[in-house]
């Protein structure tokens, strides 16, 4: 049996003995979790978002390493705005699924649109805003901002449920059901937006107010005839206008009582005014001063749970780099000692091609030993053989297979002390390709043997055969 936690087999019973798991409660919580995920999944696709987020909390609460239900937790939760809640699950996911995991996806796209992460942390510190507004009683600056809140995230759905109630509390009942009725084609489940509109309209369903508006048609009704027909200003003609006096007294009294009440005005209302000009000016300032520093703080504080979110995501990066080290390394330790069995079985070129090239650099000083215990039993034995047969076919002229022989003896020799092996490899291989297969690399094997071995006893060979390749190359 294999346990479902830790993945370790073990014979018989339910309980791992190696992490002391139930593997058949563990396998049950599975299941369970499974199936309130779909459930959330079924949710959402009737746009109840409400209740898919109660599943999707309830499945991964079950089993935390449901990192598909907690994927789909945080796409919900960015569907309605709650950003940080959403970065935080999709961090988690990546920590539990380092690969194949599209969370890693998400924060990217977040992390590149820094633009569209700006515009969601303003909507929610204009959001706070018109929270400490409502609390002092200011619904007008209050429904202000929420609607700037709304058109920076139109999805926000606490920043609707609340324009919702304003509206209510400005006695616009259409607008509040209007917005109510928005929410509710965003998240149909949501319990805050469906009190607001059964309150509302107790009797109608959902889009039946907009019916009801359009059937309402204001009229203005028009004059009679008997209306028309009044004149409202009296025809002055010019004999009526010959008998008109001209009252001298009345028009002085009129200006007199004009100059006093401006009089009156200017040193009673107008100071009052000014003054109540400059209270309102030092309050709008007061409040300014105060939305700059909540501005600031929720911008602090934005900004140091993003640092946080980055900082988690380095460390679970740094700690997937450690993991691929680690298993690097017990690859490699595998490798060496299957090679090492091989050995031990007298399976030279097996045991030498299972260790092939491999470096040893971070294992364990045992494992290091029984790598260089491969190299000096298996190496020396099949340079020796591979020289062999390949210097037999070089003298029946077979050089391609000579060759390809000799190229296998110098992937030993260069691990093994012989020289007199080694500086044979060098002359053979120079001449073995020097026949216009790779002139490059016989012109680089010749030059080796005369740097490193010039006392060869085929040095003039090999010195007279570079001169006509290179001469040859160079016409």
């Amino acid at each position: 049996m294999t346990c479902p936690n830790c993945g370790q087999k073990y014979e018989r019973g339910n309980n791992c003995p190696h992490c002391n798991t139930d593997a058949i409660l563990y396998n049950g919580a599975v299941r369970i979790s499974d199936t309130l995920y779909n459930k959330g999944l079924a949710k959402i696709k009737v746009s109840d978002l409400s209740g898919a987020i109660d599943y999707l909390s309830r499945s991964i609460s079950i089993n935390k390493n449901n990192t598909q239900a907690r994927n789909l937790l945080g796409l919900v939760q960015y569907e309605i705005g709650h950003i940080g809640e959403a970065l935080k699950n999709w961090v988690i996911s990546c920590g539990l699924q380092r690969t194949d995991n599209p969370a890693t996806g998400y924060i990217d796209v977040i992390q590149r649109s820094a633009s569209s992460l700006e515009r969601f942390n303003d909507a929610i510190r204009i959001y706070n805003q018109a929270l400490k507004d409502l609390r002092q009683q200011s619904d007008d600056m209050a429904l202000i901002k929420l609607k700037q809140a709304t058109e920076l995230n139109p999805k926000f759905i606490d920043a609707l449920n609340l324009l919702s109630l304003c509206y209510f509390l400005q006695k616009d009942k259409a607008r509040a059901i209007a917005t109510a009725e928005r929410v509710l084609s965003i998240d149909a489940g949501n319990v805050v937006a469906l009190s607001y509109y059964n309150e509302l309209s107790p009797s109608s369903r959902p889009g039946a107010h907009k019916t009801n508006l359009a059937r309402k048609q204001r009229t203005v009704p028009a004059p009679s005839q008997e209306e028309r027909s009044v004149i409202p200003y009296k025809k002055v003609v010019l004999h009526e206008r010959r008998n008109v006096n001209f009252h001298l007294e009345g028009i002085l009294a009129l200006v007199i009582g004009v100059i006093c009440t401006i009089g009156v005005m200017y040193v009673l209302v107008f100071p009052a005014l000014g003054r109540n000009w400059t209270n309102q000016i030092e309050e709008a300032r007061a409040q300014l001063v105060s939305a700059e520093q909540a501005h600031e703080a929720l911008l602090e504080e934005k900004n140091q749970e993003i640092s946080e979110l980055l900082e988690m995501i380095d460390q679970y990066s740094a700690g997937a780099e450690e993991w691929a080290e680690r298993y690097d390394a017990l690859e490699r330790t595998f490798q060496i000692l299957n090679a090492f069995d091989l050995l031990q079985e007298d399976r030279l070129q097996e045991a030498a091609d299972a260790l092939g090239g491999m470096g040893t650099e971070g294992l364990a000083p045992d494992i290091v030993e029984r790598a260089n215990e491969i190299r000096a039993v298996a190496y020396p034995p099949l340079a020796q053989q591979f020289y062999a047969e390949g210097f037999a076919v070089y003298h029946d002229r077979d050089f391609e297979r000579a060759r390809t022989l000799f190229e296998r003896a110098y992937r030993y020799a260069q691990h093994i002390d012989d020289p007199t092996l080694y500086s044979n490899l060098l002359y053979y291989l120079g001449w073995t390709f020097s026949w216009d297969i790779d002139i490059d690399r016989s012109i680089n094997y010749f030059n080796r043997l005369l740097e490193e071995f010039p006392d060869h006893r085929y040095i003039e060979y090999a010195r007279n055969r570079l001169y006509d390749i290179t001469s040859t190359d160079s016409d």
